[in-house]
């Protein structure tokens, strides 16, 4: 199943907004096994971190498991360039698809095609963080050799 897939399931099925779907989705997808208090965490993020002014929440939560999943025990967010590298990827997908990171203006976006602007936008950085962080595949060398790829 698609990690969009299960944020949908989760953003439907269970009645979460979308940065908790996509938490829950990210923790099931990658078999994280999450703690409660790692949820509580990231459970504030939606609706912009609650303002609309600050940056789209699933947006965030995917920004949050690119650190978990890169970073080394002990390591500085300076020394995680594995994590730099694969959220400017993730940062720049969003903003050349929709122009934008700011949850307010997202939600106010008017898409070609109908479709709800937030849909959009998880279906859009489910899709780039299975490429980035394909399941099964976070081996420290090989992230590494990604991120000094482009250097």
């Amino acid at each position: 199943m698609r990690l969009y897939d299960l944020a949908s399931k989760y953003h439907t099925g269970a009645g979460l907004g979308w940065s908790e779907a996509m938490f829950r989705a990210c923790d099931e997808y990658y078999g994280l096994h999450l703690t409660e208090e790692t949820r509580k965490m990231f459970s504030i993020m939606g609706t912009g971190m609650q303002t609309e002014q600050s940056c789209c929440g699933l947006l965030t939560v995917a920004v949050g498991i690119i650190g978990l999943m890169t970073a080394q025990r002990g390591q500085t967010d300076a020394g995680n360039l594995v994590g730099y590298r694969l959220v400017c990827e993730l940062t720049e997908a969003v903003m050349g698809r929709f122009g934008t990171l700011t949850c307010g203006e997202v939600q106010r976006l008017e898409l070609a095609d109908g479709s709800f602007p937030c849909r959009a936008v998880a279906e859009a950085v489910a899709d780039k963080l299975e490429e980035l962080l394909p399941p099964g595949s976070i081996d420290t060398r090989r992230l590494t050799e990604i991120a000094w790829a482009g250097n």
